[in-house]
């Protein structure tokens, strides 16, 4: 029975090894290291961790469809008086992917630990994608969080960069916006990281 009860447990993990839930402190650690910041800017990288903690609750493979006139915390309900370290973002369910013409409003799938959309950074064959990171988007739900990594600092590239077609730059703004969500807006690294260990 003992080892009956074991190849269950080894058959469960092996299925659970594509997601991978990282901790608050493990992933800025490994932003620290793979991340080129702008000068002046020692809260932004508690800012990207609170967004991640708020959409994704730092699964690798949490995947979001949205309204593109919302953003993801706004799907999931109001989160007034609520912490960030404390929230847990709750499930939402996908919204059917509507014809061209039944519905002005166009709807954003946001994939991985960082919820990036496949209108902007990845392709995910279902509509057209700026693809700036030249990612299926399937890539972006893995364990492996190095190329998730390297689209956050196309991202953060683009935020000083200027952009000559206007539908291009409103995209990729919108995706930005997303990294800088009004519960997070005013995260203080010292404050955010304080149970973190020192380097």
């Amino acid at each position: 029975m003992k080892m009956l009860a074991a190849v269950v447990v080894l058959f469960l993990a092996a299925g659970l090894s594509d997601s991978v839930i990282l901790t608050k402190c493990g992933l800025k650690q490994q932003l620290q290291t793979s991340l080129t910041l702008p000068p002046n800017t020692t809260n932004v990288l508690a800012q990207i961790v609170c967004h991640v903690q708020l959409t994704s609750n730092f699964n690798t493979s949490a995947i979001k469809t949205i309204n593109e006139t919302e953003k993801p915390h706004e799907s999931q309900g109001p989160r007034r008086g609520r912490s960030a370290k404390n929230v847990r973002p709750t499930k939402v369910t996908p919204k059917p992917h509507l014809e061209s013409g039944e519905d002005k409003n166009e709807f954003w799938t946001l994939y991985g630990l960082f919820q990036l959309s496949d209108h902007v950074v990845c392709n995910s064959t279902q509509r057209h994608s700026l693809n700036l990171c030249g990612l299926t988007c399937n890539k972006l739900l893995d364990n492996d969080i190095s190329d998730d990594l390297a689209c956050v600092q196309v991202l953060i590239n683009k935020m000083t960069a200027v952009i000559p077609d206007p539908e291009t730059a409103k995209h990729i703004h919108k995706m930005i916006s997303l990294i800088y969500q009004p519960e997070c807006a005013n995260a203080k690294a010292s404050v955010y990281f304080a149970d973190c260990p020192q380097p």
